[in-house]
């Protein structure tokens, strides 16, 4: 209960701290010392996990493009100083159907169980970073914030041919919030005049049992934008809820701009 309330008071906190940004950013002597930048991106990620039964999930990008309903990714960031506010969102709603055949003792002969998984998706991530190390190639940021998940699993198990187990069909169809607290850091490389490494990392609990999040990749700048493609992987664990552990993880492309 604490944790939940925690989590909740700390999340409100980090979106009232972006909310003051964005008024500063009208008035025009402070808009003048913030930078801001955006992020647009594709996320190639797979979705991974266990039902709290025991049953694996696992759908693969390619089948996430095949099944896809819809999907946007992006970011804001806005720096002033040595401070940075962060804010990133994911939307996905994807569906698939799986089919594993097993061996019945009582019968002795082969059986297809099918599995439809379904699946809508929000995340956002806010959270507040302080720069601790800076030099002329790199910068490492610490950081606090809060994530925030809804996410809606619709699965459906069934046996369709007729005999001592089927047909047979069960459906669990749930939806759930988890507000979870983040600790982590963030970081910066310059290579050379054009390239350039990102890489960050968080950790926390809170609604969830667990959560953390890692990612990684290079970046080129071109005249006006810059061009960004890594890996990223973030994962949850459950307790009491249709979905035991949840993963989704893959590589990452898209364009960095400052506005």
């Amino acid at each position: 209960m604490f944790k939940s309330v925690f989590c909740r008071g700390l999340a409100a906190g980090v979106f009232a701290l972006s909310f003051s940004l964005a008024q500063a950013a009208d008035d025009p002597a402070s808009a003048e010392n913030w930078q801001f930048g955006g992020d647009i991106y594709l996320w190639g990620a797979g979705i991974g996990g266990e039902t709290s039964a025991g049953d694996d999930i696992d759908i693969s990008f390619s089948d996430i493009l095949k099944n896809l309903d819809m999907a946007f990714m992006g970011s804001l960031a806005a720096r002033k100083g040595k401070w940075t506010l962060l804010t990133d969102v994911i939307y996905l709603n994807v569906s698939d159907d799986k089919s594993r055949t097993t061996t019945a003792d009582l019968i002795d002969r082969p059986v297809t169980a099918k599995l439809d998984v379904g699946l809508k998706a929000w995340i956002v991530t806010a959270a507040g970073a302080y720069a601790v190390h800076e030099s002329d190639r790199t910068r490492l940021d610490v950081l606090a914030g809060g994530r925030y998940l809804y996410v809606k699993p619709d699965l459906e198990f069934r046996i369709d041919e007729v005999g001592p187990f089927g047909p047979w069909r069960q459906r669990v169809a749930d939806s759930d919030h988890f507000i979870d607290a983040i600790v982590g850091v963030r970081g910066k490389t310059e290579l050379s005049d054009k390239w350039y490494l990102t890489y960050y990392g968080d950790i926390g609990t809170g609604d969830s049992d667990l959560t953390w999040q890692l990612l990684a990749g290079f970046n080129y700048r071109f005249s006006k934008v810059d061009a960004a493609f890594g890996y990223r992987y973030m994962k949850w664990k459950f307790d009491d809820f249709t979905l035991d552990n949840l993963d989704v993880s893959g590589p990452y492309a898209g364009v960095r701009f400052d506005f």
